[in-house]
């Protein structure tokens, strides 16, 4: 059975202590020792697999934790397992989008209106007037969750109010296209 929810059970020092706690599919224990230096996730989609995601950029590539007081854990990016069942998913406001399964869930959620108004802003202000940057980039620049900028952006989207690339530019927004003057 699949965990649409992240269940963090603890915090400890080592990965060892980390692995014993994991029971359930979504089950996560967080590492650490002075800083955060990694979670330890029991996989959601109930392979029973357990596995580590670095988050300590001193260790070498490492996810990006994002806590909130009520939004719940996020990563970025997305994991994707590259061994055993091969499951790619987000980690989001404390709930896991599964990748193949469930694309649309991701589409679907939705934000407080309070912090979609405020964040729809910010995020059409640091839309590039040329160009497509991606929004991530667009995140960094306004210090927001990644994840949170692509539900605005592709938001925008769908109400002309912004443009995503296509192909190898998908995940890349821009402001929309000036209209035609009608000068040739």
């Amino acid at each position: 059975m699949s965990a649409k929810k992240i269940h963090l059970l603890a915090s400890v020092p080592r990965h060892g202590e980390a692995i014993a706690k994991l029971r359930a599919p979504g089950d996560a224990v967080l590492v650490e020792r002075g800083v955060t230096r990694a979670i330890v996730f029991s996989c959601p989609c109930g392979c029973g697999e357990s596995f580590p995601i670095n988050l300590d950029s001193r260790a070498g590539p490492a996810w990006r934790l994002y806590q909130g007081h009520s939004a719940g854990i996020t990563l970025f990016p997305s994991i994707w397992r590259e061994s055993g069942c091969r499951s790619h998913f987000i980690v989001w406001r404390g709930r896991f989008y599964m990748f193949g399964a469930y694309d649309d869930d991701f589409e679907r959620a939705s934000l407080a209106p309070e912090v979609q108004t405020a964040l729809t802003s910010s995020v059409k202000d640091a839309l590039p007037a040329s160009g497509l940057v991606p929004f991530s980039e667009i995140a960094g620049k306004i210090n927001a969750v990644p994840w949170d900028v692509l539900l605005i952006c592709r938001k925008l989207v769908k109400v002309g109010a912004a443009r995503e690339g296509t192909g190898k530019l998908q995940g890349m927004f821009g402001r929309p296209n000036a209209p035609n003057s009608g000068k040739t």
